[in-house]
């Protein structure tokens, strides 16, 4: 009876970590994204950038697999504010530098033709990276555009405060 017990339990762990897992994938296309979290502009933008065949989640999520859960429930508040109509426009999305560096040094496989980090006369990445030095400092509209639904007077606002903090 205990190894029934122990058995079905197992099966329903698997099994809805199966379904949850066939979840996030189908809900983290940036089309998706986009459907219902009020990033519309952003998503236009991006399908013009260097990353326009990375999704969304590929550079806004932190690595892991608990990082799938944190994403999906940051996405199912968006989903609740964007029926509820109570929104405001993004102010920082979670944008891990450690994405970019596993990618840009090759070490994610679902990306081989990545674009390689490599030093210059200008910019020494390595000394970036050990300084912890975010890569936003310089490649900050790299995925899209920013500030897309600020008015121009308030345009830059958002790195004043993070230059601030």
């Amino acid at each position: 009876m205990r190894k029934k017990i122990i058995l079905s339990i197992l099966i329903t762990v698997v099994g809805l970590y199966a379904l949850f897992q066939f979840g996030y994938y189908a809900t983290s296309s940036p089309s998706f994204c986009g459907s219902c979290h009020e990033v519309k502009k952003y998503v236009t933008s991006w399908q013009t950038s260097a990353h326009k065949n990375i999704n969304c989640l590929e550079c806004h999520q932190p690595r892991g697999e608990l990082a799938k859960f944190h994403a999906k429930a940051r996405g199912s508040n968006y989903v609740f504010q964007h029926f509820s109509g109570d929104y405001t426009v993004p102010t920082r999305a979670i944008i891990s530098d450690q994405n970019c560096i596993e990618c840009h040094l090759g070490d994610n496989k679902s990306f081989p033709n990545t674009t390689r980090l490599k030093n210059t006369p200008k910019v020494n990445h390595y000394e970036t990276i050990k300084k912890s030095q975010s890569c936003l400092d310089c490649h900050r509209v790299t995925g899209h555009d920013i500030d897309i639904y600020l008015t121009p007077e308030l345009e830059g606002a958002k790195d004043l405060l993070i230059l601030g903090s």
